[in-house]
This record gives structure tokens, C-alpha cells and sequence, in this order.
């Protein structure tokens, strides 16, 4: 059990892991900063970009969620996120001398795979070295460093890139650099904790991998927090990666303004990460909170879905953010139901319903589209009739959060059993 106190060291460690999934959280997004400039170099089709910048990646990164919470469970955080450092970069590395697409399309899947360790690394760590009681906010201050990742690829890279001539190729070996940098920082400063506490020491009897994920696959808990965090994150992540733009023009909205507002949904979510983590840890509630976020991410879709006044969307894809936001609560709670040897997989068992429900949701959501629209153009309305589906994801998490989540109070609901270490 993590002592309820700061360690310098653990402070280490968790940074460390923070900015590896910032960095990972950018070469899942960079891609699209280039698009017409790796279309033109890698001579490939807008099909096969699609599937070189999101599907293969986020394809990878999704099913891996739970062999990575096993892995790092078995080998423990500085080994697996040394690998996944190291892997990061040197694929980066070896994308940014791509010339065709098989070959550009082996680095992005090597990419997935390394990045698929960053957050359940980093939640790893929080629960490693941080005292429980605090581990909400640092759940969200590490939401708020991974959203830095994205922010920096929009923007900066954009800029560099127009301005000041840089390639798509350049900025791919500059991160293979990042990452091989990272893997020694690992491999210096990170250290697994033994979940010793002063005098005492946790015993956990070992047991076989099918019986923990049986264990996990029948208990009801973990799953009502993954469905939860699913609903009240998939909004955000649906409108600014597909059709958030398009739908926002139609409604008078010009395409900057347009990219601004789903812009202000991640500041908003940088901000209330660790907002909900303070607040949560604070008052040592975790359901409260969640199903305030859940509420608060419900009348935000429903804002943005059927108000066309632009300061009142502003407010309302800020609110969105808010509510997304909530996801870091649930990750706290997601820790608080299992023993410390089995954290890991319910982190992963979460980020894979997160990812599989979203991978399906989205491309669905496009095909009820098409079928709405006859004349081969969408409509406002046809948008609304759609994102009816939003609002009804989010009510499903407010009902979810309401009525069946249950109350940690910050403290874990398995027990532990302690031996003195002068008596072990």
C-alpha cells in the first residue's frame, strides 16, 4: 500500500509518465497536421491516410488495453514503459524515412502498440507512488499534461510547418529523438514500487491470469464505471475528430470559429480534470462528483445539438468539456475496486470499453447520416435527427451514475492484510 504521504521519488516517476503519454498523446494526433503532405509524399489515397492516421492506431492502441494492463502487471512500470519509449521513438524514427504506404503503415502500427502502454503507465504510477486520498487530482493533472500533446500538434507544429519550413519528416525525427530521450529517463529515474508501507508489507497471493480476468469479466462494478466514462467522454471526442466542424458551419458558424469552439471543449477539459480530481479528493466523494459531470455533459450536448447563437455554443462546448472531465473521477474509482496487483487490467478493461463502444459508435453515426440524407448534402436537420444519439448516450450515463454506481469515499473496497515486518 502506498504510504499516505509525497515521495520526491514518486513525484519523479509520475512526471516521467506524464510526459510520455503527452508525447504518445501527440503521435496519435500529428499525423492529421500533415495530411496533404503525406498524401503527396507517400503517394496514397484520403482511404488509405484514414487508415494510416487513425484506424490502424487507435485499432492497436485499443485492443492492447487489457494484455497491457497484464504486462505491466507482470513485468512491472519501468520495464514496460521503457519498451514503450523506446519503441515510440524508434518507430518515429523510422516513419520519417517512409516512402510508400506498407511500410509507413508497419511504423504507425509499431507506434499504437508502444503508445498503447502511456496512460495505463501513468495511472499505474499514480496509484503507485501517490497517497490514495490524492489520487484524483492526479489523475486530472495528468489529463491536462496529455492534452497539451494534441494542442501542441494543432498549433505549434502547424505553425512551424507553414512558417518556418519544417517537413512532416523533419518533425517525425525530432519525436523518435523525444522518445529515445524519454526511454533513458525511464531507465534512470523510474523504479517500480513494492507497495511496501513503513513497517508493514501487503501479501497478495499470486494467481493464474484466467482467474483474474474471469474475475474481471464477471464483476458488475467495473463495468458501470467503463459504460459511464464512455458516455460522458464519447461526445467530445466524437465532434472534434469527425463531424463537429461541418455540423457547426451549417449552423452559420464560420470554419474558424468553428475548429475555436471545439477547441474551447479541450480547455475546458484541461481545466476540469484537475478541477473534478481537487474537488472529488476534497470532499472525498467520487459518485457526486461523477454524476454532476454527467449532468453537466448532458445539457451541454443538448446545447450544442439544438442552440445556434454563438456565444451560448461557446458556453456550451466549454460545459462539454467540463462534463468529459468527470472521466478522471471514474478513473479513481476504477482504481478503488480492485487489489493492487489487478489495478492495472481494471485501467485497461476502462480504456478498452472507452475505445471499442467509440470505434463503433463513430462509423455508425456516419452511416445513419447517410441514410438521412437524399440529395447527397446534409442538412442541419438531418445533423439533429443524428446527434439525437448523443443526447441519448448521455442520458444513459447520468442514469448509469445516478442509480448504479456505488459510493467509494476515496478508500479502496477490498481489503488488505497487513504483517509486521519484525514478525514477517
Amino acid at each position: 500500500m502506498v504510504e499516505n504521504k509525497f515521495k520526491i521519488k514518486g513525484f519523479i516517476v509520475w512526471f516521467i509518465c506524464a510526459i510520455f503519454f503527452m508525447y504518445e498523446f501527440m503521435l496519435r494526433t500529428v499525423v492529421g497536421t500533415f495530411q496533404h503532405h503525406l498524401m503527396d509524399d507517400l503517394h496514397i489515397t484520403s482511404f488509405e491516410f484514414s487508415l494510416l492516421s487513425t484506424t490502424i492506431f487507435l485499432l492497436i492502441y485499443g485492443l492492447m488495453q487489457i494484455p497491457v494492463g497484464i504486462i505491466v502487471e507482470n513485468f512491472g512500470l519501468k520495464k514496460s514503459l521503457f519498451f514503450a519509449a523506446a519503441l515510440c521513438g524508434l518507430s518515429a524514427f523510422a516513419f520519417s524515412y517512409a516512402h510508400g504506404f506498407r511500410f509507413a503503415f508497419l511504423c504507425r502500427m509499431l507506434m499504437g502498440f508502444g503508445a498503447s502502454f502511456g496512460f495505463i503507465c501513468l495511472l499505474m504510477s499514480v496509484t503507485d507512488w501517490m497517497p490514495r486520498r490524492y489520487s484524483a487530482i492526479f489523475i486530472g493533472l495528468s489529463q491536462f499534461i496529455g492534452t497539451l500533446g494534441p494542442m501542441g500538434a494543432a498549433g505549434p507544429l502547424s505553425s512551424l510547418s507553414e512558417i518556418g519550413g519544417i517537413t512532416w519528416r523533419m518533425i517525425f525525427f525530432s519525436l523518435g529523438i523525444i522518445g529515445m530521450v524519454i526511454s533513458i529517463l525511464v531507465f534512470l529515474f523510474v523504479e517500480n514500487n513494492q507497495h511496501e508501507s513503513g513497517k508493514y508489507i501487503v501479501l497478495a497471493k499470486h494467481e493464474k491470469v484466467t482467474v483474474s480476468l474471469k474475475r474481471l469479466f464477471t464483476r458488475f462494478q467495473p463495468w458501470v464505471i467503463a459504460i459511464s466514462a464512455t458516455c460522458i467522454y464519447f461526445s467530445i471526442e466524437y465532434l472534434t475528430e469527425n463531424e463537429g466542424r461541418i455540423f457547426l458551419t451549417l449552423k452559420g458558424i464560420s470554419p474558424q470559429s468553428a475548429s475555436n469552439m471545439l477547441t474551447i471543449s479541450w480547455i475546458g477539459f484541461a481545466a476540469g480534470c484537475p478541477l473534478v480530481g481537487l474537488i472529488s479528493d476534497f470532499y472525498e466523494r467520487r459518485k457526486s462528483v461523477i454524476c454532476g459531470c454527467s449532468i453537466i455533459a448532458l445539457v451541454a450536448i443538448t446545447i450544442v445539438v439544438f442552440i445556434n447563437d454563438k456565444l451560448l455554443l461557446q458556453v456550451g462546448f466549454f460545459l462539454l468539456g467540463i462534463g468529459a472531465s468527470g472521466i478522471s473521477a471514474l478513473y479513481a474509482i476504477t482504481a478503488e475496486q480492485f487489489k493492487p496487483q489487478f489495478i492495472a487490467v481494471g485501467f485497461g478493461l476502462t480504456n478498452a470499453v472507452i475505445m471499442s463502444i467509440s470505434a463503433i459508435n463513430a462509423p455508425l453515426l456516419g452511416i445513419f447520416l447517410d441514410h438521412l440524407t437524399e440529395s447527397g448534402i446534409a442538412t442541419l436537420g438531418n445533423y439533429q435527427h443524428v446527434f439525437y444519439t448523443l443526447i441519448g448516450i448521455g442520458v444513459i450515463g447520468v442514469i448509469f451514475s445516478v442509480f448504479f454506481i456505488k459510493e467509494t469515499f476515496c478508500k479502496s473496497v477490498v481489503d488488505f492484510t497487513f504483517l509486521n515486518r519484525k514478525n514477517a
